[in-house]
């Protein structure tokens, strides 16, 4: 992580993930002529998940001289902004994320000038995730692009001539409590380099020599103080700043571009046996629904697979067809033998559909039907693997948000495979909460119905929900979750005799009404399934507290009947 600012430039980093883009960064600045430096910078390349759900950020102000607070107000925009936008929620797309920062930053900043000294700067920020570079612009401060050895300004200058040489900034950030932020987007290509610079730099190079020294320094830190120092040489009377980033390497393109190249195919019609499609011959239909259907098909080798194709219900359901994409996409990039994999599409596919392995086997629903006898311990060999699925998922930043019985396989060397991901939720994809269909009401967990987000607690909710019908053949609580915050589950070993003890305990855990009160992952749940585990419930059958009720009330009676025989 590389977080810097001020005067002094610093860090050349090397990022090289697989779901993001590579870049090498630099960034350096100079009070120049002046006492103070009012500019501010920042870079912040991120740990984790959020890399891929929030990218990239490079974020320059430029705190104008006639505000009192100006070098304040550039720096609690540059470090404010960056340290609020990756606190945003990982499912809001990046315009909206900094577009609530910025207007929270911007009320700040004007309250500080009610309030006193006047705060008051440009602002230039770029945000690079995925395939896209996304820039945002108040004042004149600038974003510029370097492609194919050519740069061009991305953004314009908030500002107009008064007299001959002097410029007057029409927007500012804490200028006005309604902000007005320009915002555009670009696709990425390997090789761009992008630069950020304060009017210090562009007021006083020409683009021609930025050009130059951008294509004659590899080194995005040495280029940024080449930049710097060339201003000043050239006659710069101003704090000069600026910030260059190279991009070495994309990712696979994500959902969203997904979407923009296959949305454009038309949907296949219902398929029959015989029919030639792209290739595949048609064997016959395996499953149909009104939202998709499932093809066994074979290649001109023989090979079987299987295609899924959206119901043609969907031709004008723009959000269903988004998520048939989107389901696709996540399919081809989970590799995990718990897992349904999704298979090579061909070139240039002539409609819209899904290529997934063909799995041998029945619906874990099926299984429990033709295997009603089963031992425990093979039920909760089933388990294990399950929850090595989900694992799987939730470390790809995937929630499946519709477990159950039927989107679960077990083929016929007994290996369990988790199938359709049509309703999961990828972090730091762009998606809507009106267009993330709900689970199937039976194995939700209750908070899902009350509107909260999908996570990995409610996948685990419903794995636990799946295991105890696995075990006991019975929804706990008949399927009403709301009593699961003040009734204790009711014992597994009134269904069958031979569970566990301390498997009671584990799913009590994990139906824990409040998400928080659940497993923190999947692995701990799978690790409490193998070995005993204590509760701070501990489970007694009913005889057994109906006992110790008697008993208490035993001992209250022979007091009351001593203290009586006392006071006679």
């Amino acid at each position: 992580m590389e977080v810097s600012t001020g005067p002094a430039g610093n860090a050349d980093t090397m990022v090289e993930p697989e779901l993001h883009p590579r870049v090498r960064i630099g960034q350096f600045s100079d009070s120049g002529p002046k006492l103070h430096n009012q500019d501010a910078l920042a870079m912040q390349v991120p740990e984790g998940s959020l890399l891929r759900t929030k990218g990239i950020v490079a974020a320059l102000a430029d705190g104008l001289s006639s505000a009192g607070a100006a070098r304040e107000a550039a720096e609690s925009c540059v470090l404010g902004f960056i340290n609020d936008y990756y606190a945003t929620p990982s499912l809001w797309s990046v315009p909206r994320s900094a577009q609530r920062v910025l207007e929270a930053l911007n009320r700040w900043l004007c309250r500080q000038t009610l309030a006193g000294d006047s705060h008051l700067c440009t602002l230039s920020l770029l945000i690079l995730r995925s395939r896209t570079a996304h820039i945002f612009q108040v004042g004149d401060s600038r974003v510029w692009r370097m492609r194919h050895n050519r740069l061009e300004c991305l953004t314009r200058d908030h500002s107009r001539r008064i007299g001959a040489n002097r410029q007057v900034l029409t927007r500012a950030m804490g200028g006005d409590t309604r902000l007005d932020v320009d915002y555009s987007s670009v696709d990425l290509q390997v090789g761009d380099i992008y630069l950020l610079s304060s009017d210090g730099l562009h007021g006083f190079l020409a683009r021609s020599r930025m050009q130059n020294i951008l294509r004659e320094t590899n080194q995005p830190e040495l280029a940024a103080k080449t930049l710097v120092q060339a201003a000043l040489a050239n006659g710069s009377d101003d704090n000069v700043s600026c910030q260059v980033i190279h991009v070495d390497g994309l990712p696979d393109a994500s959902a969203d571009e997904a979407l923009k190249q296959r949305g454009s195919l038309p949907l296949p019609p219902p398929l029959s046996p015989g029919i030639k499609i792209d290739g595949f011959t048609v064997k016959r239909e395996l499953y149909a629904s009104v939202r998709s259907h499932l093809y066994l098909v074979e290649d001109k080798k023989g090979n079987a697979s299987v295609l899924k194709t959206p119901s043609i219900n969907l031709e004008d359901d723009r959000d269903a067809l988004e998520r048939f994409v989107m389901e696709g996409w996540v399919g081809n990039r989970l590799r995990n033998p718990h897992l349904l994999h999704a298979l090579p599409l061909p070139e240039n596919t002539s409609c819209l559909y899904q290529h997934l392995e063909f799995i041998d086997g029945v619906t874990l629903q099926q299984w429990l039907r033709e295997h009603p006898d089963a031992p425990v311990e093979e039920k909760l060999y089933l388990a294990d693997q399950l929850l090595n699925g989900v694992r799987a998922l939730h470390r790809a930043d995937v929630i499946h948000g519709d477990l159950k019985p039927d989107n679960i396989m077990v083929d016929t060397t007994g290996l369990v495979r988790i199938v359709d991901f049509g309703s999961c939720h990828c972090r730091g994809m762009e998606q809507t909460a009106a267009s993330i269909p709900l689970g199937t009401l039976h194995y939700s967990a209750p908070e899902l119905a009350e509107g909260e987000a999908p996570s990995e607690q409610s996948d685990l909710f419903s794995i636990a929900v799946i295991i105890h019908e696995m075990l006991t053949g019975t929804l706990p609580w008949q399927g009403r979750y709301e009593k699961a915050s003040h009734l204790p589950l009711p014992p597994l070993q009134s269904h069958n005799a031979f569970i566990p003890l301390w498997i009671n305990n584990v799913l009590e855990l994990a139906l824990q009404r409040q998400p928080k009160l659940r497993f923190t992952d999947a692995a701990e749940f799978r690790d409490a399934l193998r070995r005993p585990v204590r509760s701070n419930k501990p489970v007694a059958d009913t005889n057994t507290q109906q006992l110790r009720m008697w008993k208490g009330a035993v001992i209250v009676l022979a007091v009351l009947l001593l203290i009586s025989v006392t006071l006679r």
